[in-house]
């Protein structure tokens, strides 16, 4: 390395970090450098080593989560000569500076391009001498740029806090201006001058009462009308497989390759390790191809559907029936609006129920969400991670290309228990 940088890449790619943690001495380089340190800095190598190893089979999220997190243990160790355990707010707010403003011996020029980490000399993986921890220092830093690094270093100290390696998170001792972009970058709040409110980014969904509300009003409909059988299965699959709005109907041109019209032989089976599964293959936005594994539960509902359809309790390898079609009919829905009247008429079984039960402030809460038609992606998405389903496997099933963007966007535990003990307290 080069003297100006006393520091070292830290964690490889994802397809070598495995062996990264296991054969340790193929990284000389990195062990001659570690070496100097105390030995609590392999403690943190090794609770960042296992963080990453989690998101490994998503590109974008790995070197977002690896980019910050050894950014900040080279900060942590050589900068504040400090360990994981002893970071404070203090620490956090100093990262941020150096963030916002890079010292030039820890950037890479931008002339010189993104350089790698690691390259393979003589069989083994060394430091690549013009690696640093930044790029283009004299680039000025974004909000949008310093919102991914409070979100990174968030997900990463939580989950610490989580294995038990960290007692809390040292992000809650950080100071709110520390971690926005430096004042001339942005307008805002100067004297004289209104302030638009900041929306929230956390996807919308109904609780955990307004879709058992939706579920059991539906469910009683089609137990009194076999044509809400149809209801029941689009709403189940909607919420269960977190599915769009279009993915369900026929979508683009039928006159051109992009053309799709979901059947039900998309569904099928597969083996992974030593059991077989069900999944359902879908061709989401932008063309993208995804498999989601069916919950064995879900099973149930696909064969009460293809019963009211005068079809074999489960879908048969190349079979053309049409996954949605019109009541009555093996005519198939060929457009996504057919889809969300379906959605907003389910919506409103349920709305009507809460007003024969005299529950009319949440009838109406439930109506005006009848309007938005990725509620119950984002709602199955939501529940499933609250009740313990890994964010990557989440993410996978959504379609997302990132997991740190799943977890943005559906992971808000921490605000709602806020927001709780906030509603509760009491004024005197």
């Amino acid at each position: 390395m080069s003297a100006a940088f006393p520091g070292h890449p830290l964690f490889d790619t994802p397809e070598h970090l495995p062996n990264q943690i296991e054969r340790p001495w193929d990284y000389p380089s990195l062990q001659t450098f570690m070496a100097k340190l105390p030995p609590r800095c392999h403690d943190d190598w090794e609770a960042g080593a296992q963080f990453l190893m989690r998101h490994t089979t998503t590109t974008g999220t790995y070197s977002q989560f690896r980019g910050e997190v050894q950014r900040f243990l080279n900060f942590l160790w050589l900068r504040r000569e400090k360990t994981l355990s002893q970071a404070g707010g203090d620490d956090i707010d100093q990262y941020m500076a150096l963030v916002k403003k890079p010292l030039l011996s820890w950037a890479t020029p931008k002339a010189a391009g993104r350089q790698r980490g690691f390259v393979t000399r003589q069989g083994v993986r060394v430091a690549n001498p013009k690696w640093r921890p930044f790029y283009d220092a004299e680039t000025r830093r974004k909000d949008a740029t310093m919102s991914v690094v409070v979100a990174s270093l968030n997900i990463f100290f939580t989950k610490l806090v989580v294995s038990g390696y960290l007692p809390k998170s040292p992000m809650i001792e950080s100071t709110r201006k520390a971690q926005k972009a430096s004042k001339s970058e942005h307008s805002g709040n100067q004297k004289g001058l209104g302030t638009i409110r900041k929306k929230r980014t956390t996807a919308p969904r109904l609780t955990t009462f307004q879709w058992s509300y939706v579920h059991d009003s539906v469910m009683a409909a089609a137990n009194e009308d076999s044509r809400y059988e149809r209801n029941l299965f689009v709403i189940v699959t909607m919420k269960a497989l977190y599915l769009r709005v279009f993915e369900l109907a026929a979508h683009g041109s039928e006159d051109s390759d992009d053309y799709v019209e979901p059947v039900m032989g998309d569904f099928g089976r597969t083996t992974v390790g030593n059991r077989n599964y069900w999944d359902l293959h879908v061709c989401g936005k932008g063309g993208k191809d995804r498999w989601i594994p069916l919950p064995a539960s879900y099973l149930d509902y696909l064969k009460r559907y293809r019963r009211y359809r005068n079809l074999s309790p489960l879908p048969e390898p190349g079979e053309t029936s049409a996954m949605v079609t019109r009541v009555n009919s093996e005519t198939p829905i060929k457009n996504k609006r057919q889809i969300e009247r379906i959605f907003e008429e389910s919506m409103m079984l349920a709305v009507n129920r809460m007003i024969r039960e005299n529950l009319h402030e949440a009838a109406e809460e439930l109506r005006q969400a009848s309007q938005k038609t990725h509620l119950l992606r984002h709602t199955g998405a939501s529940m499933d991670i609250e009740n313990g389903r890994q964010i990557r496997d989440v993410s996978e099933d959504l379609g997302h290309e990132s997991a740190a963007f799943t977890e943005e966007v559906y992971i808000d535990a921490d605000t709602a228990k806020r927001y709780e003990s906030g509603y509760i307290r009491s004024i005197v």
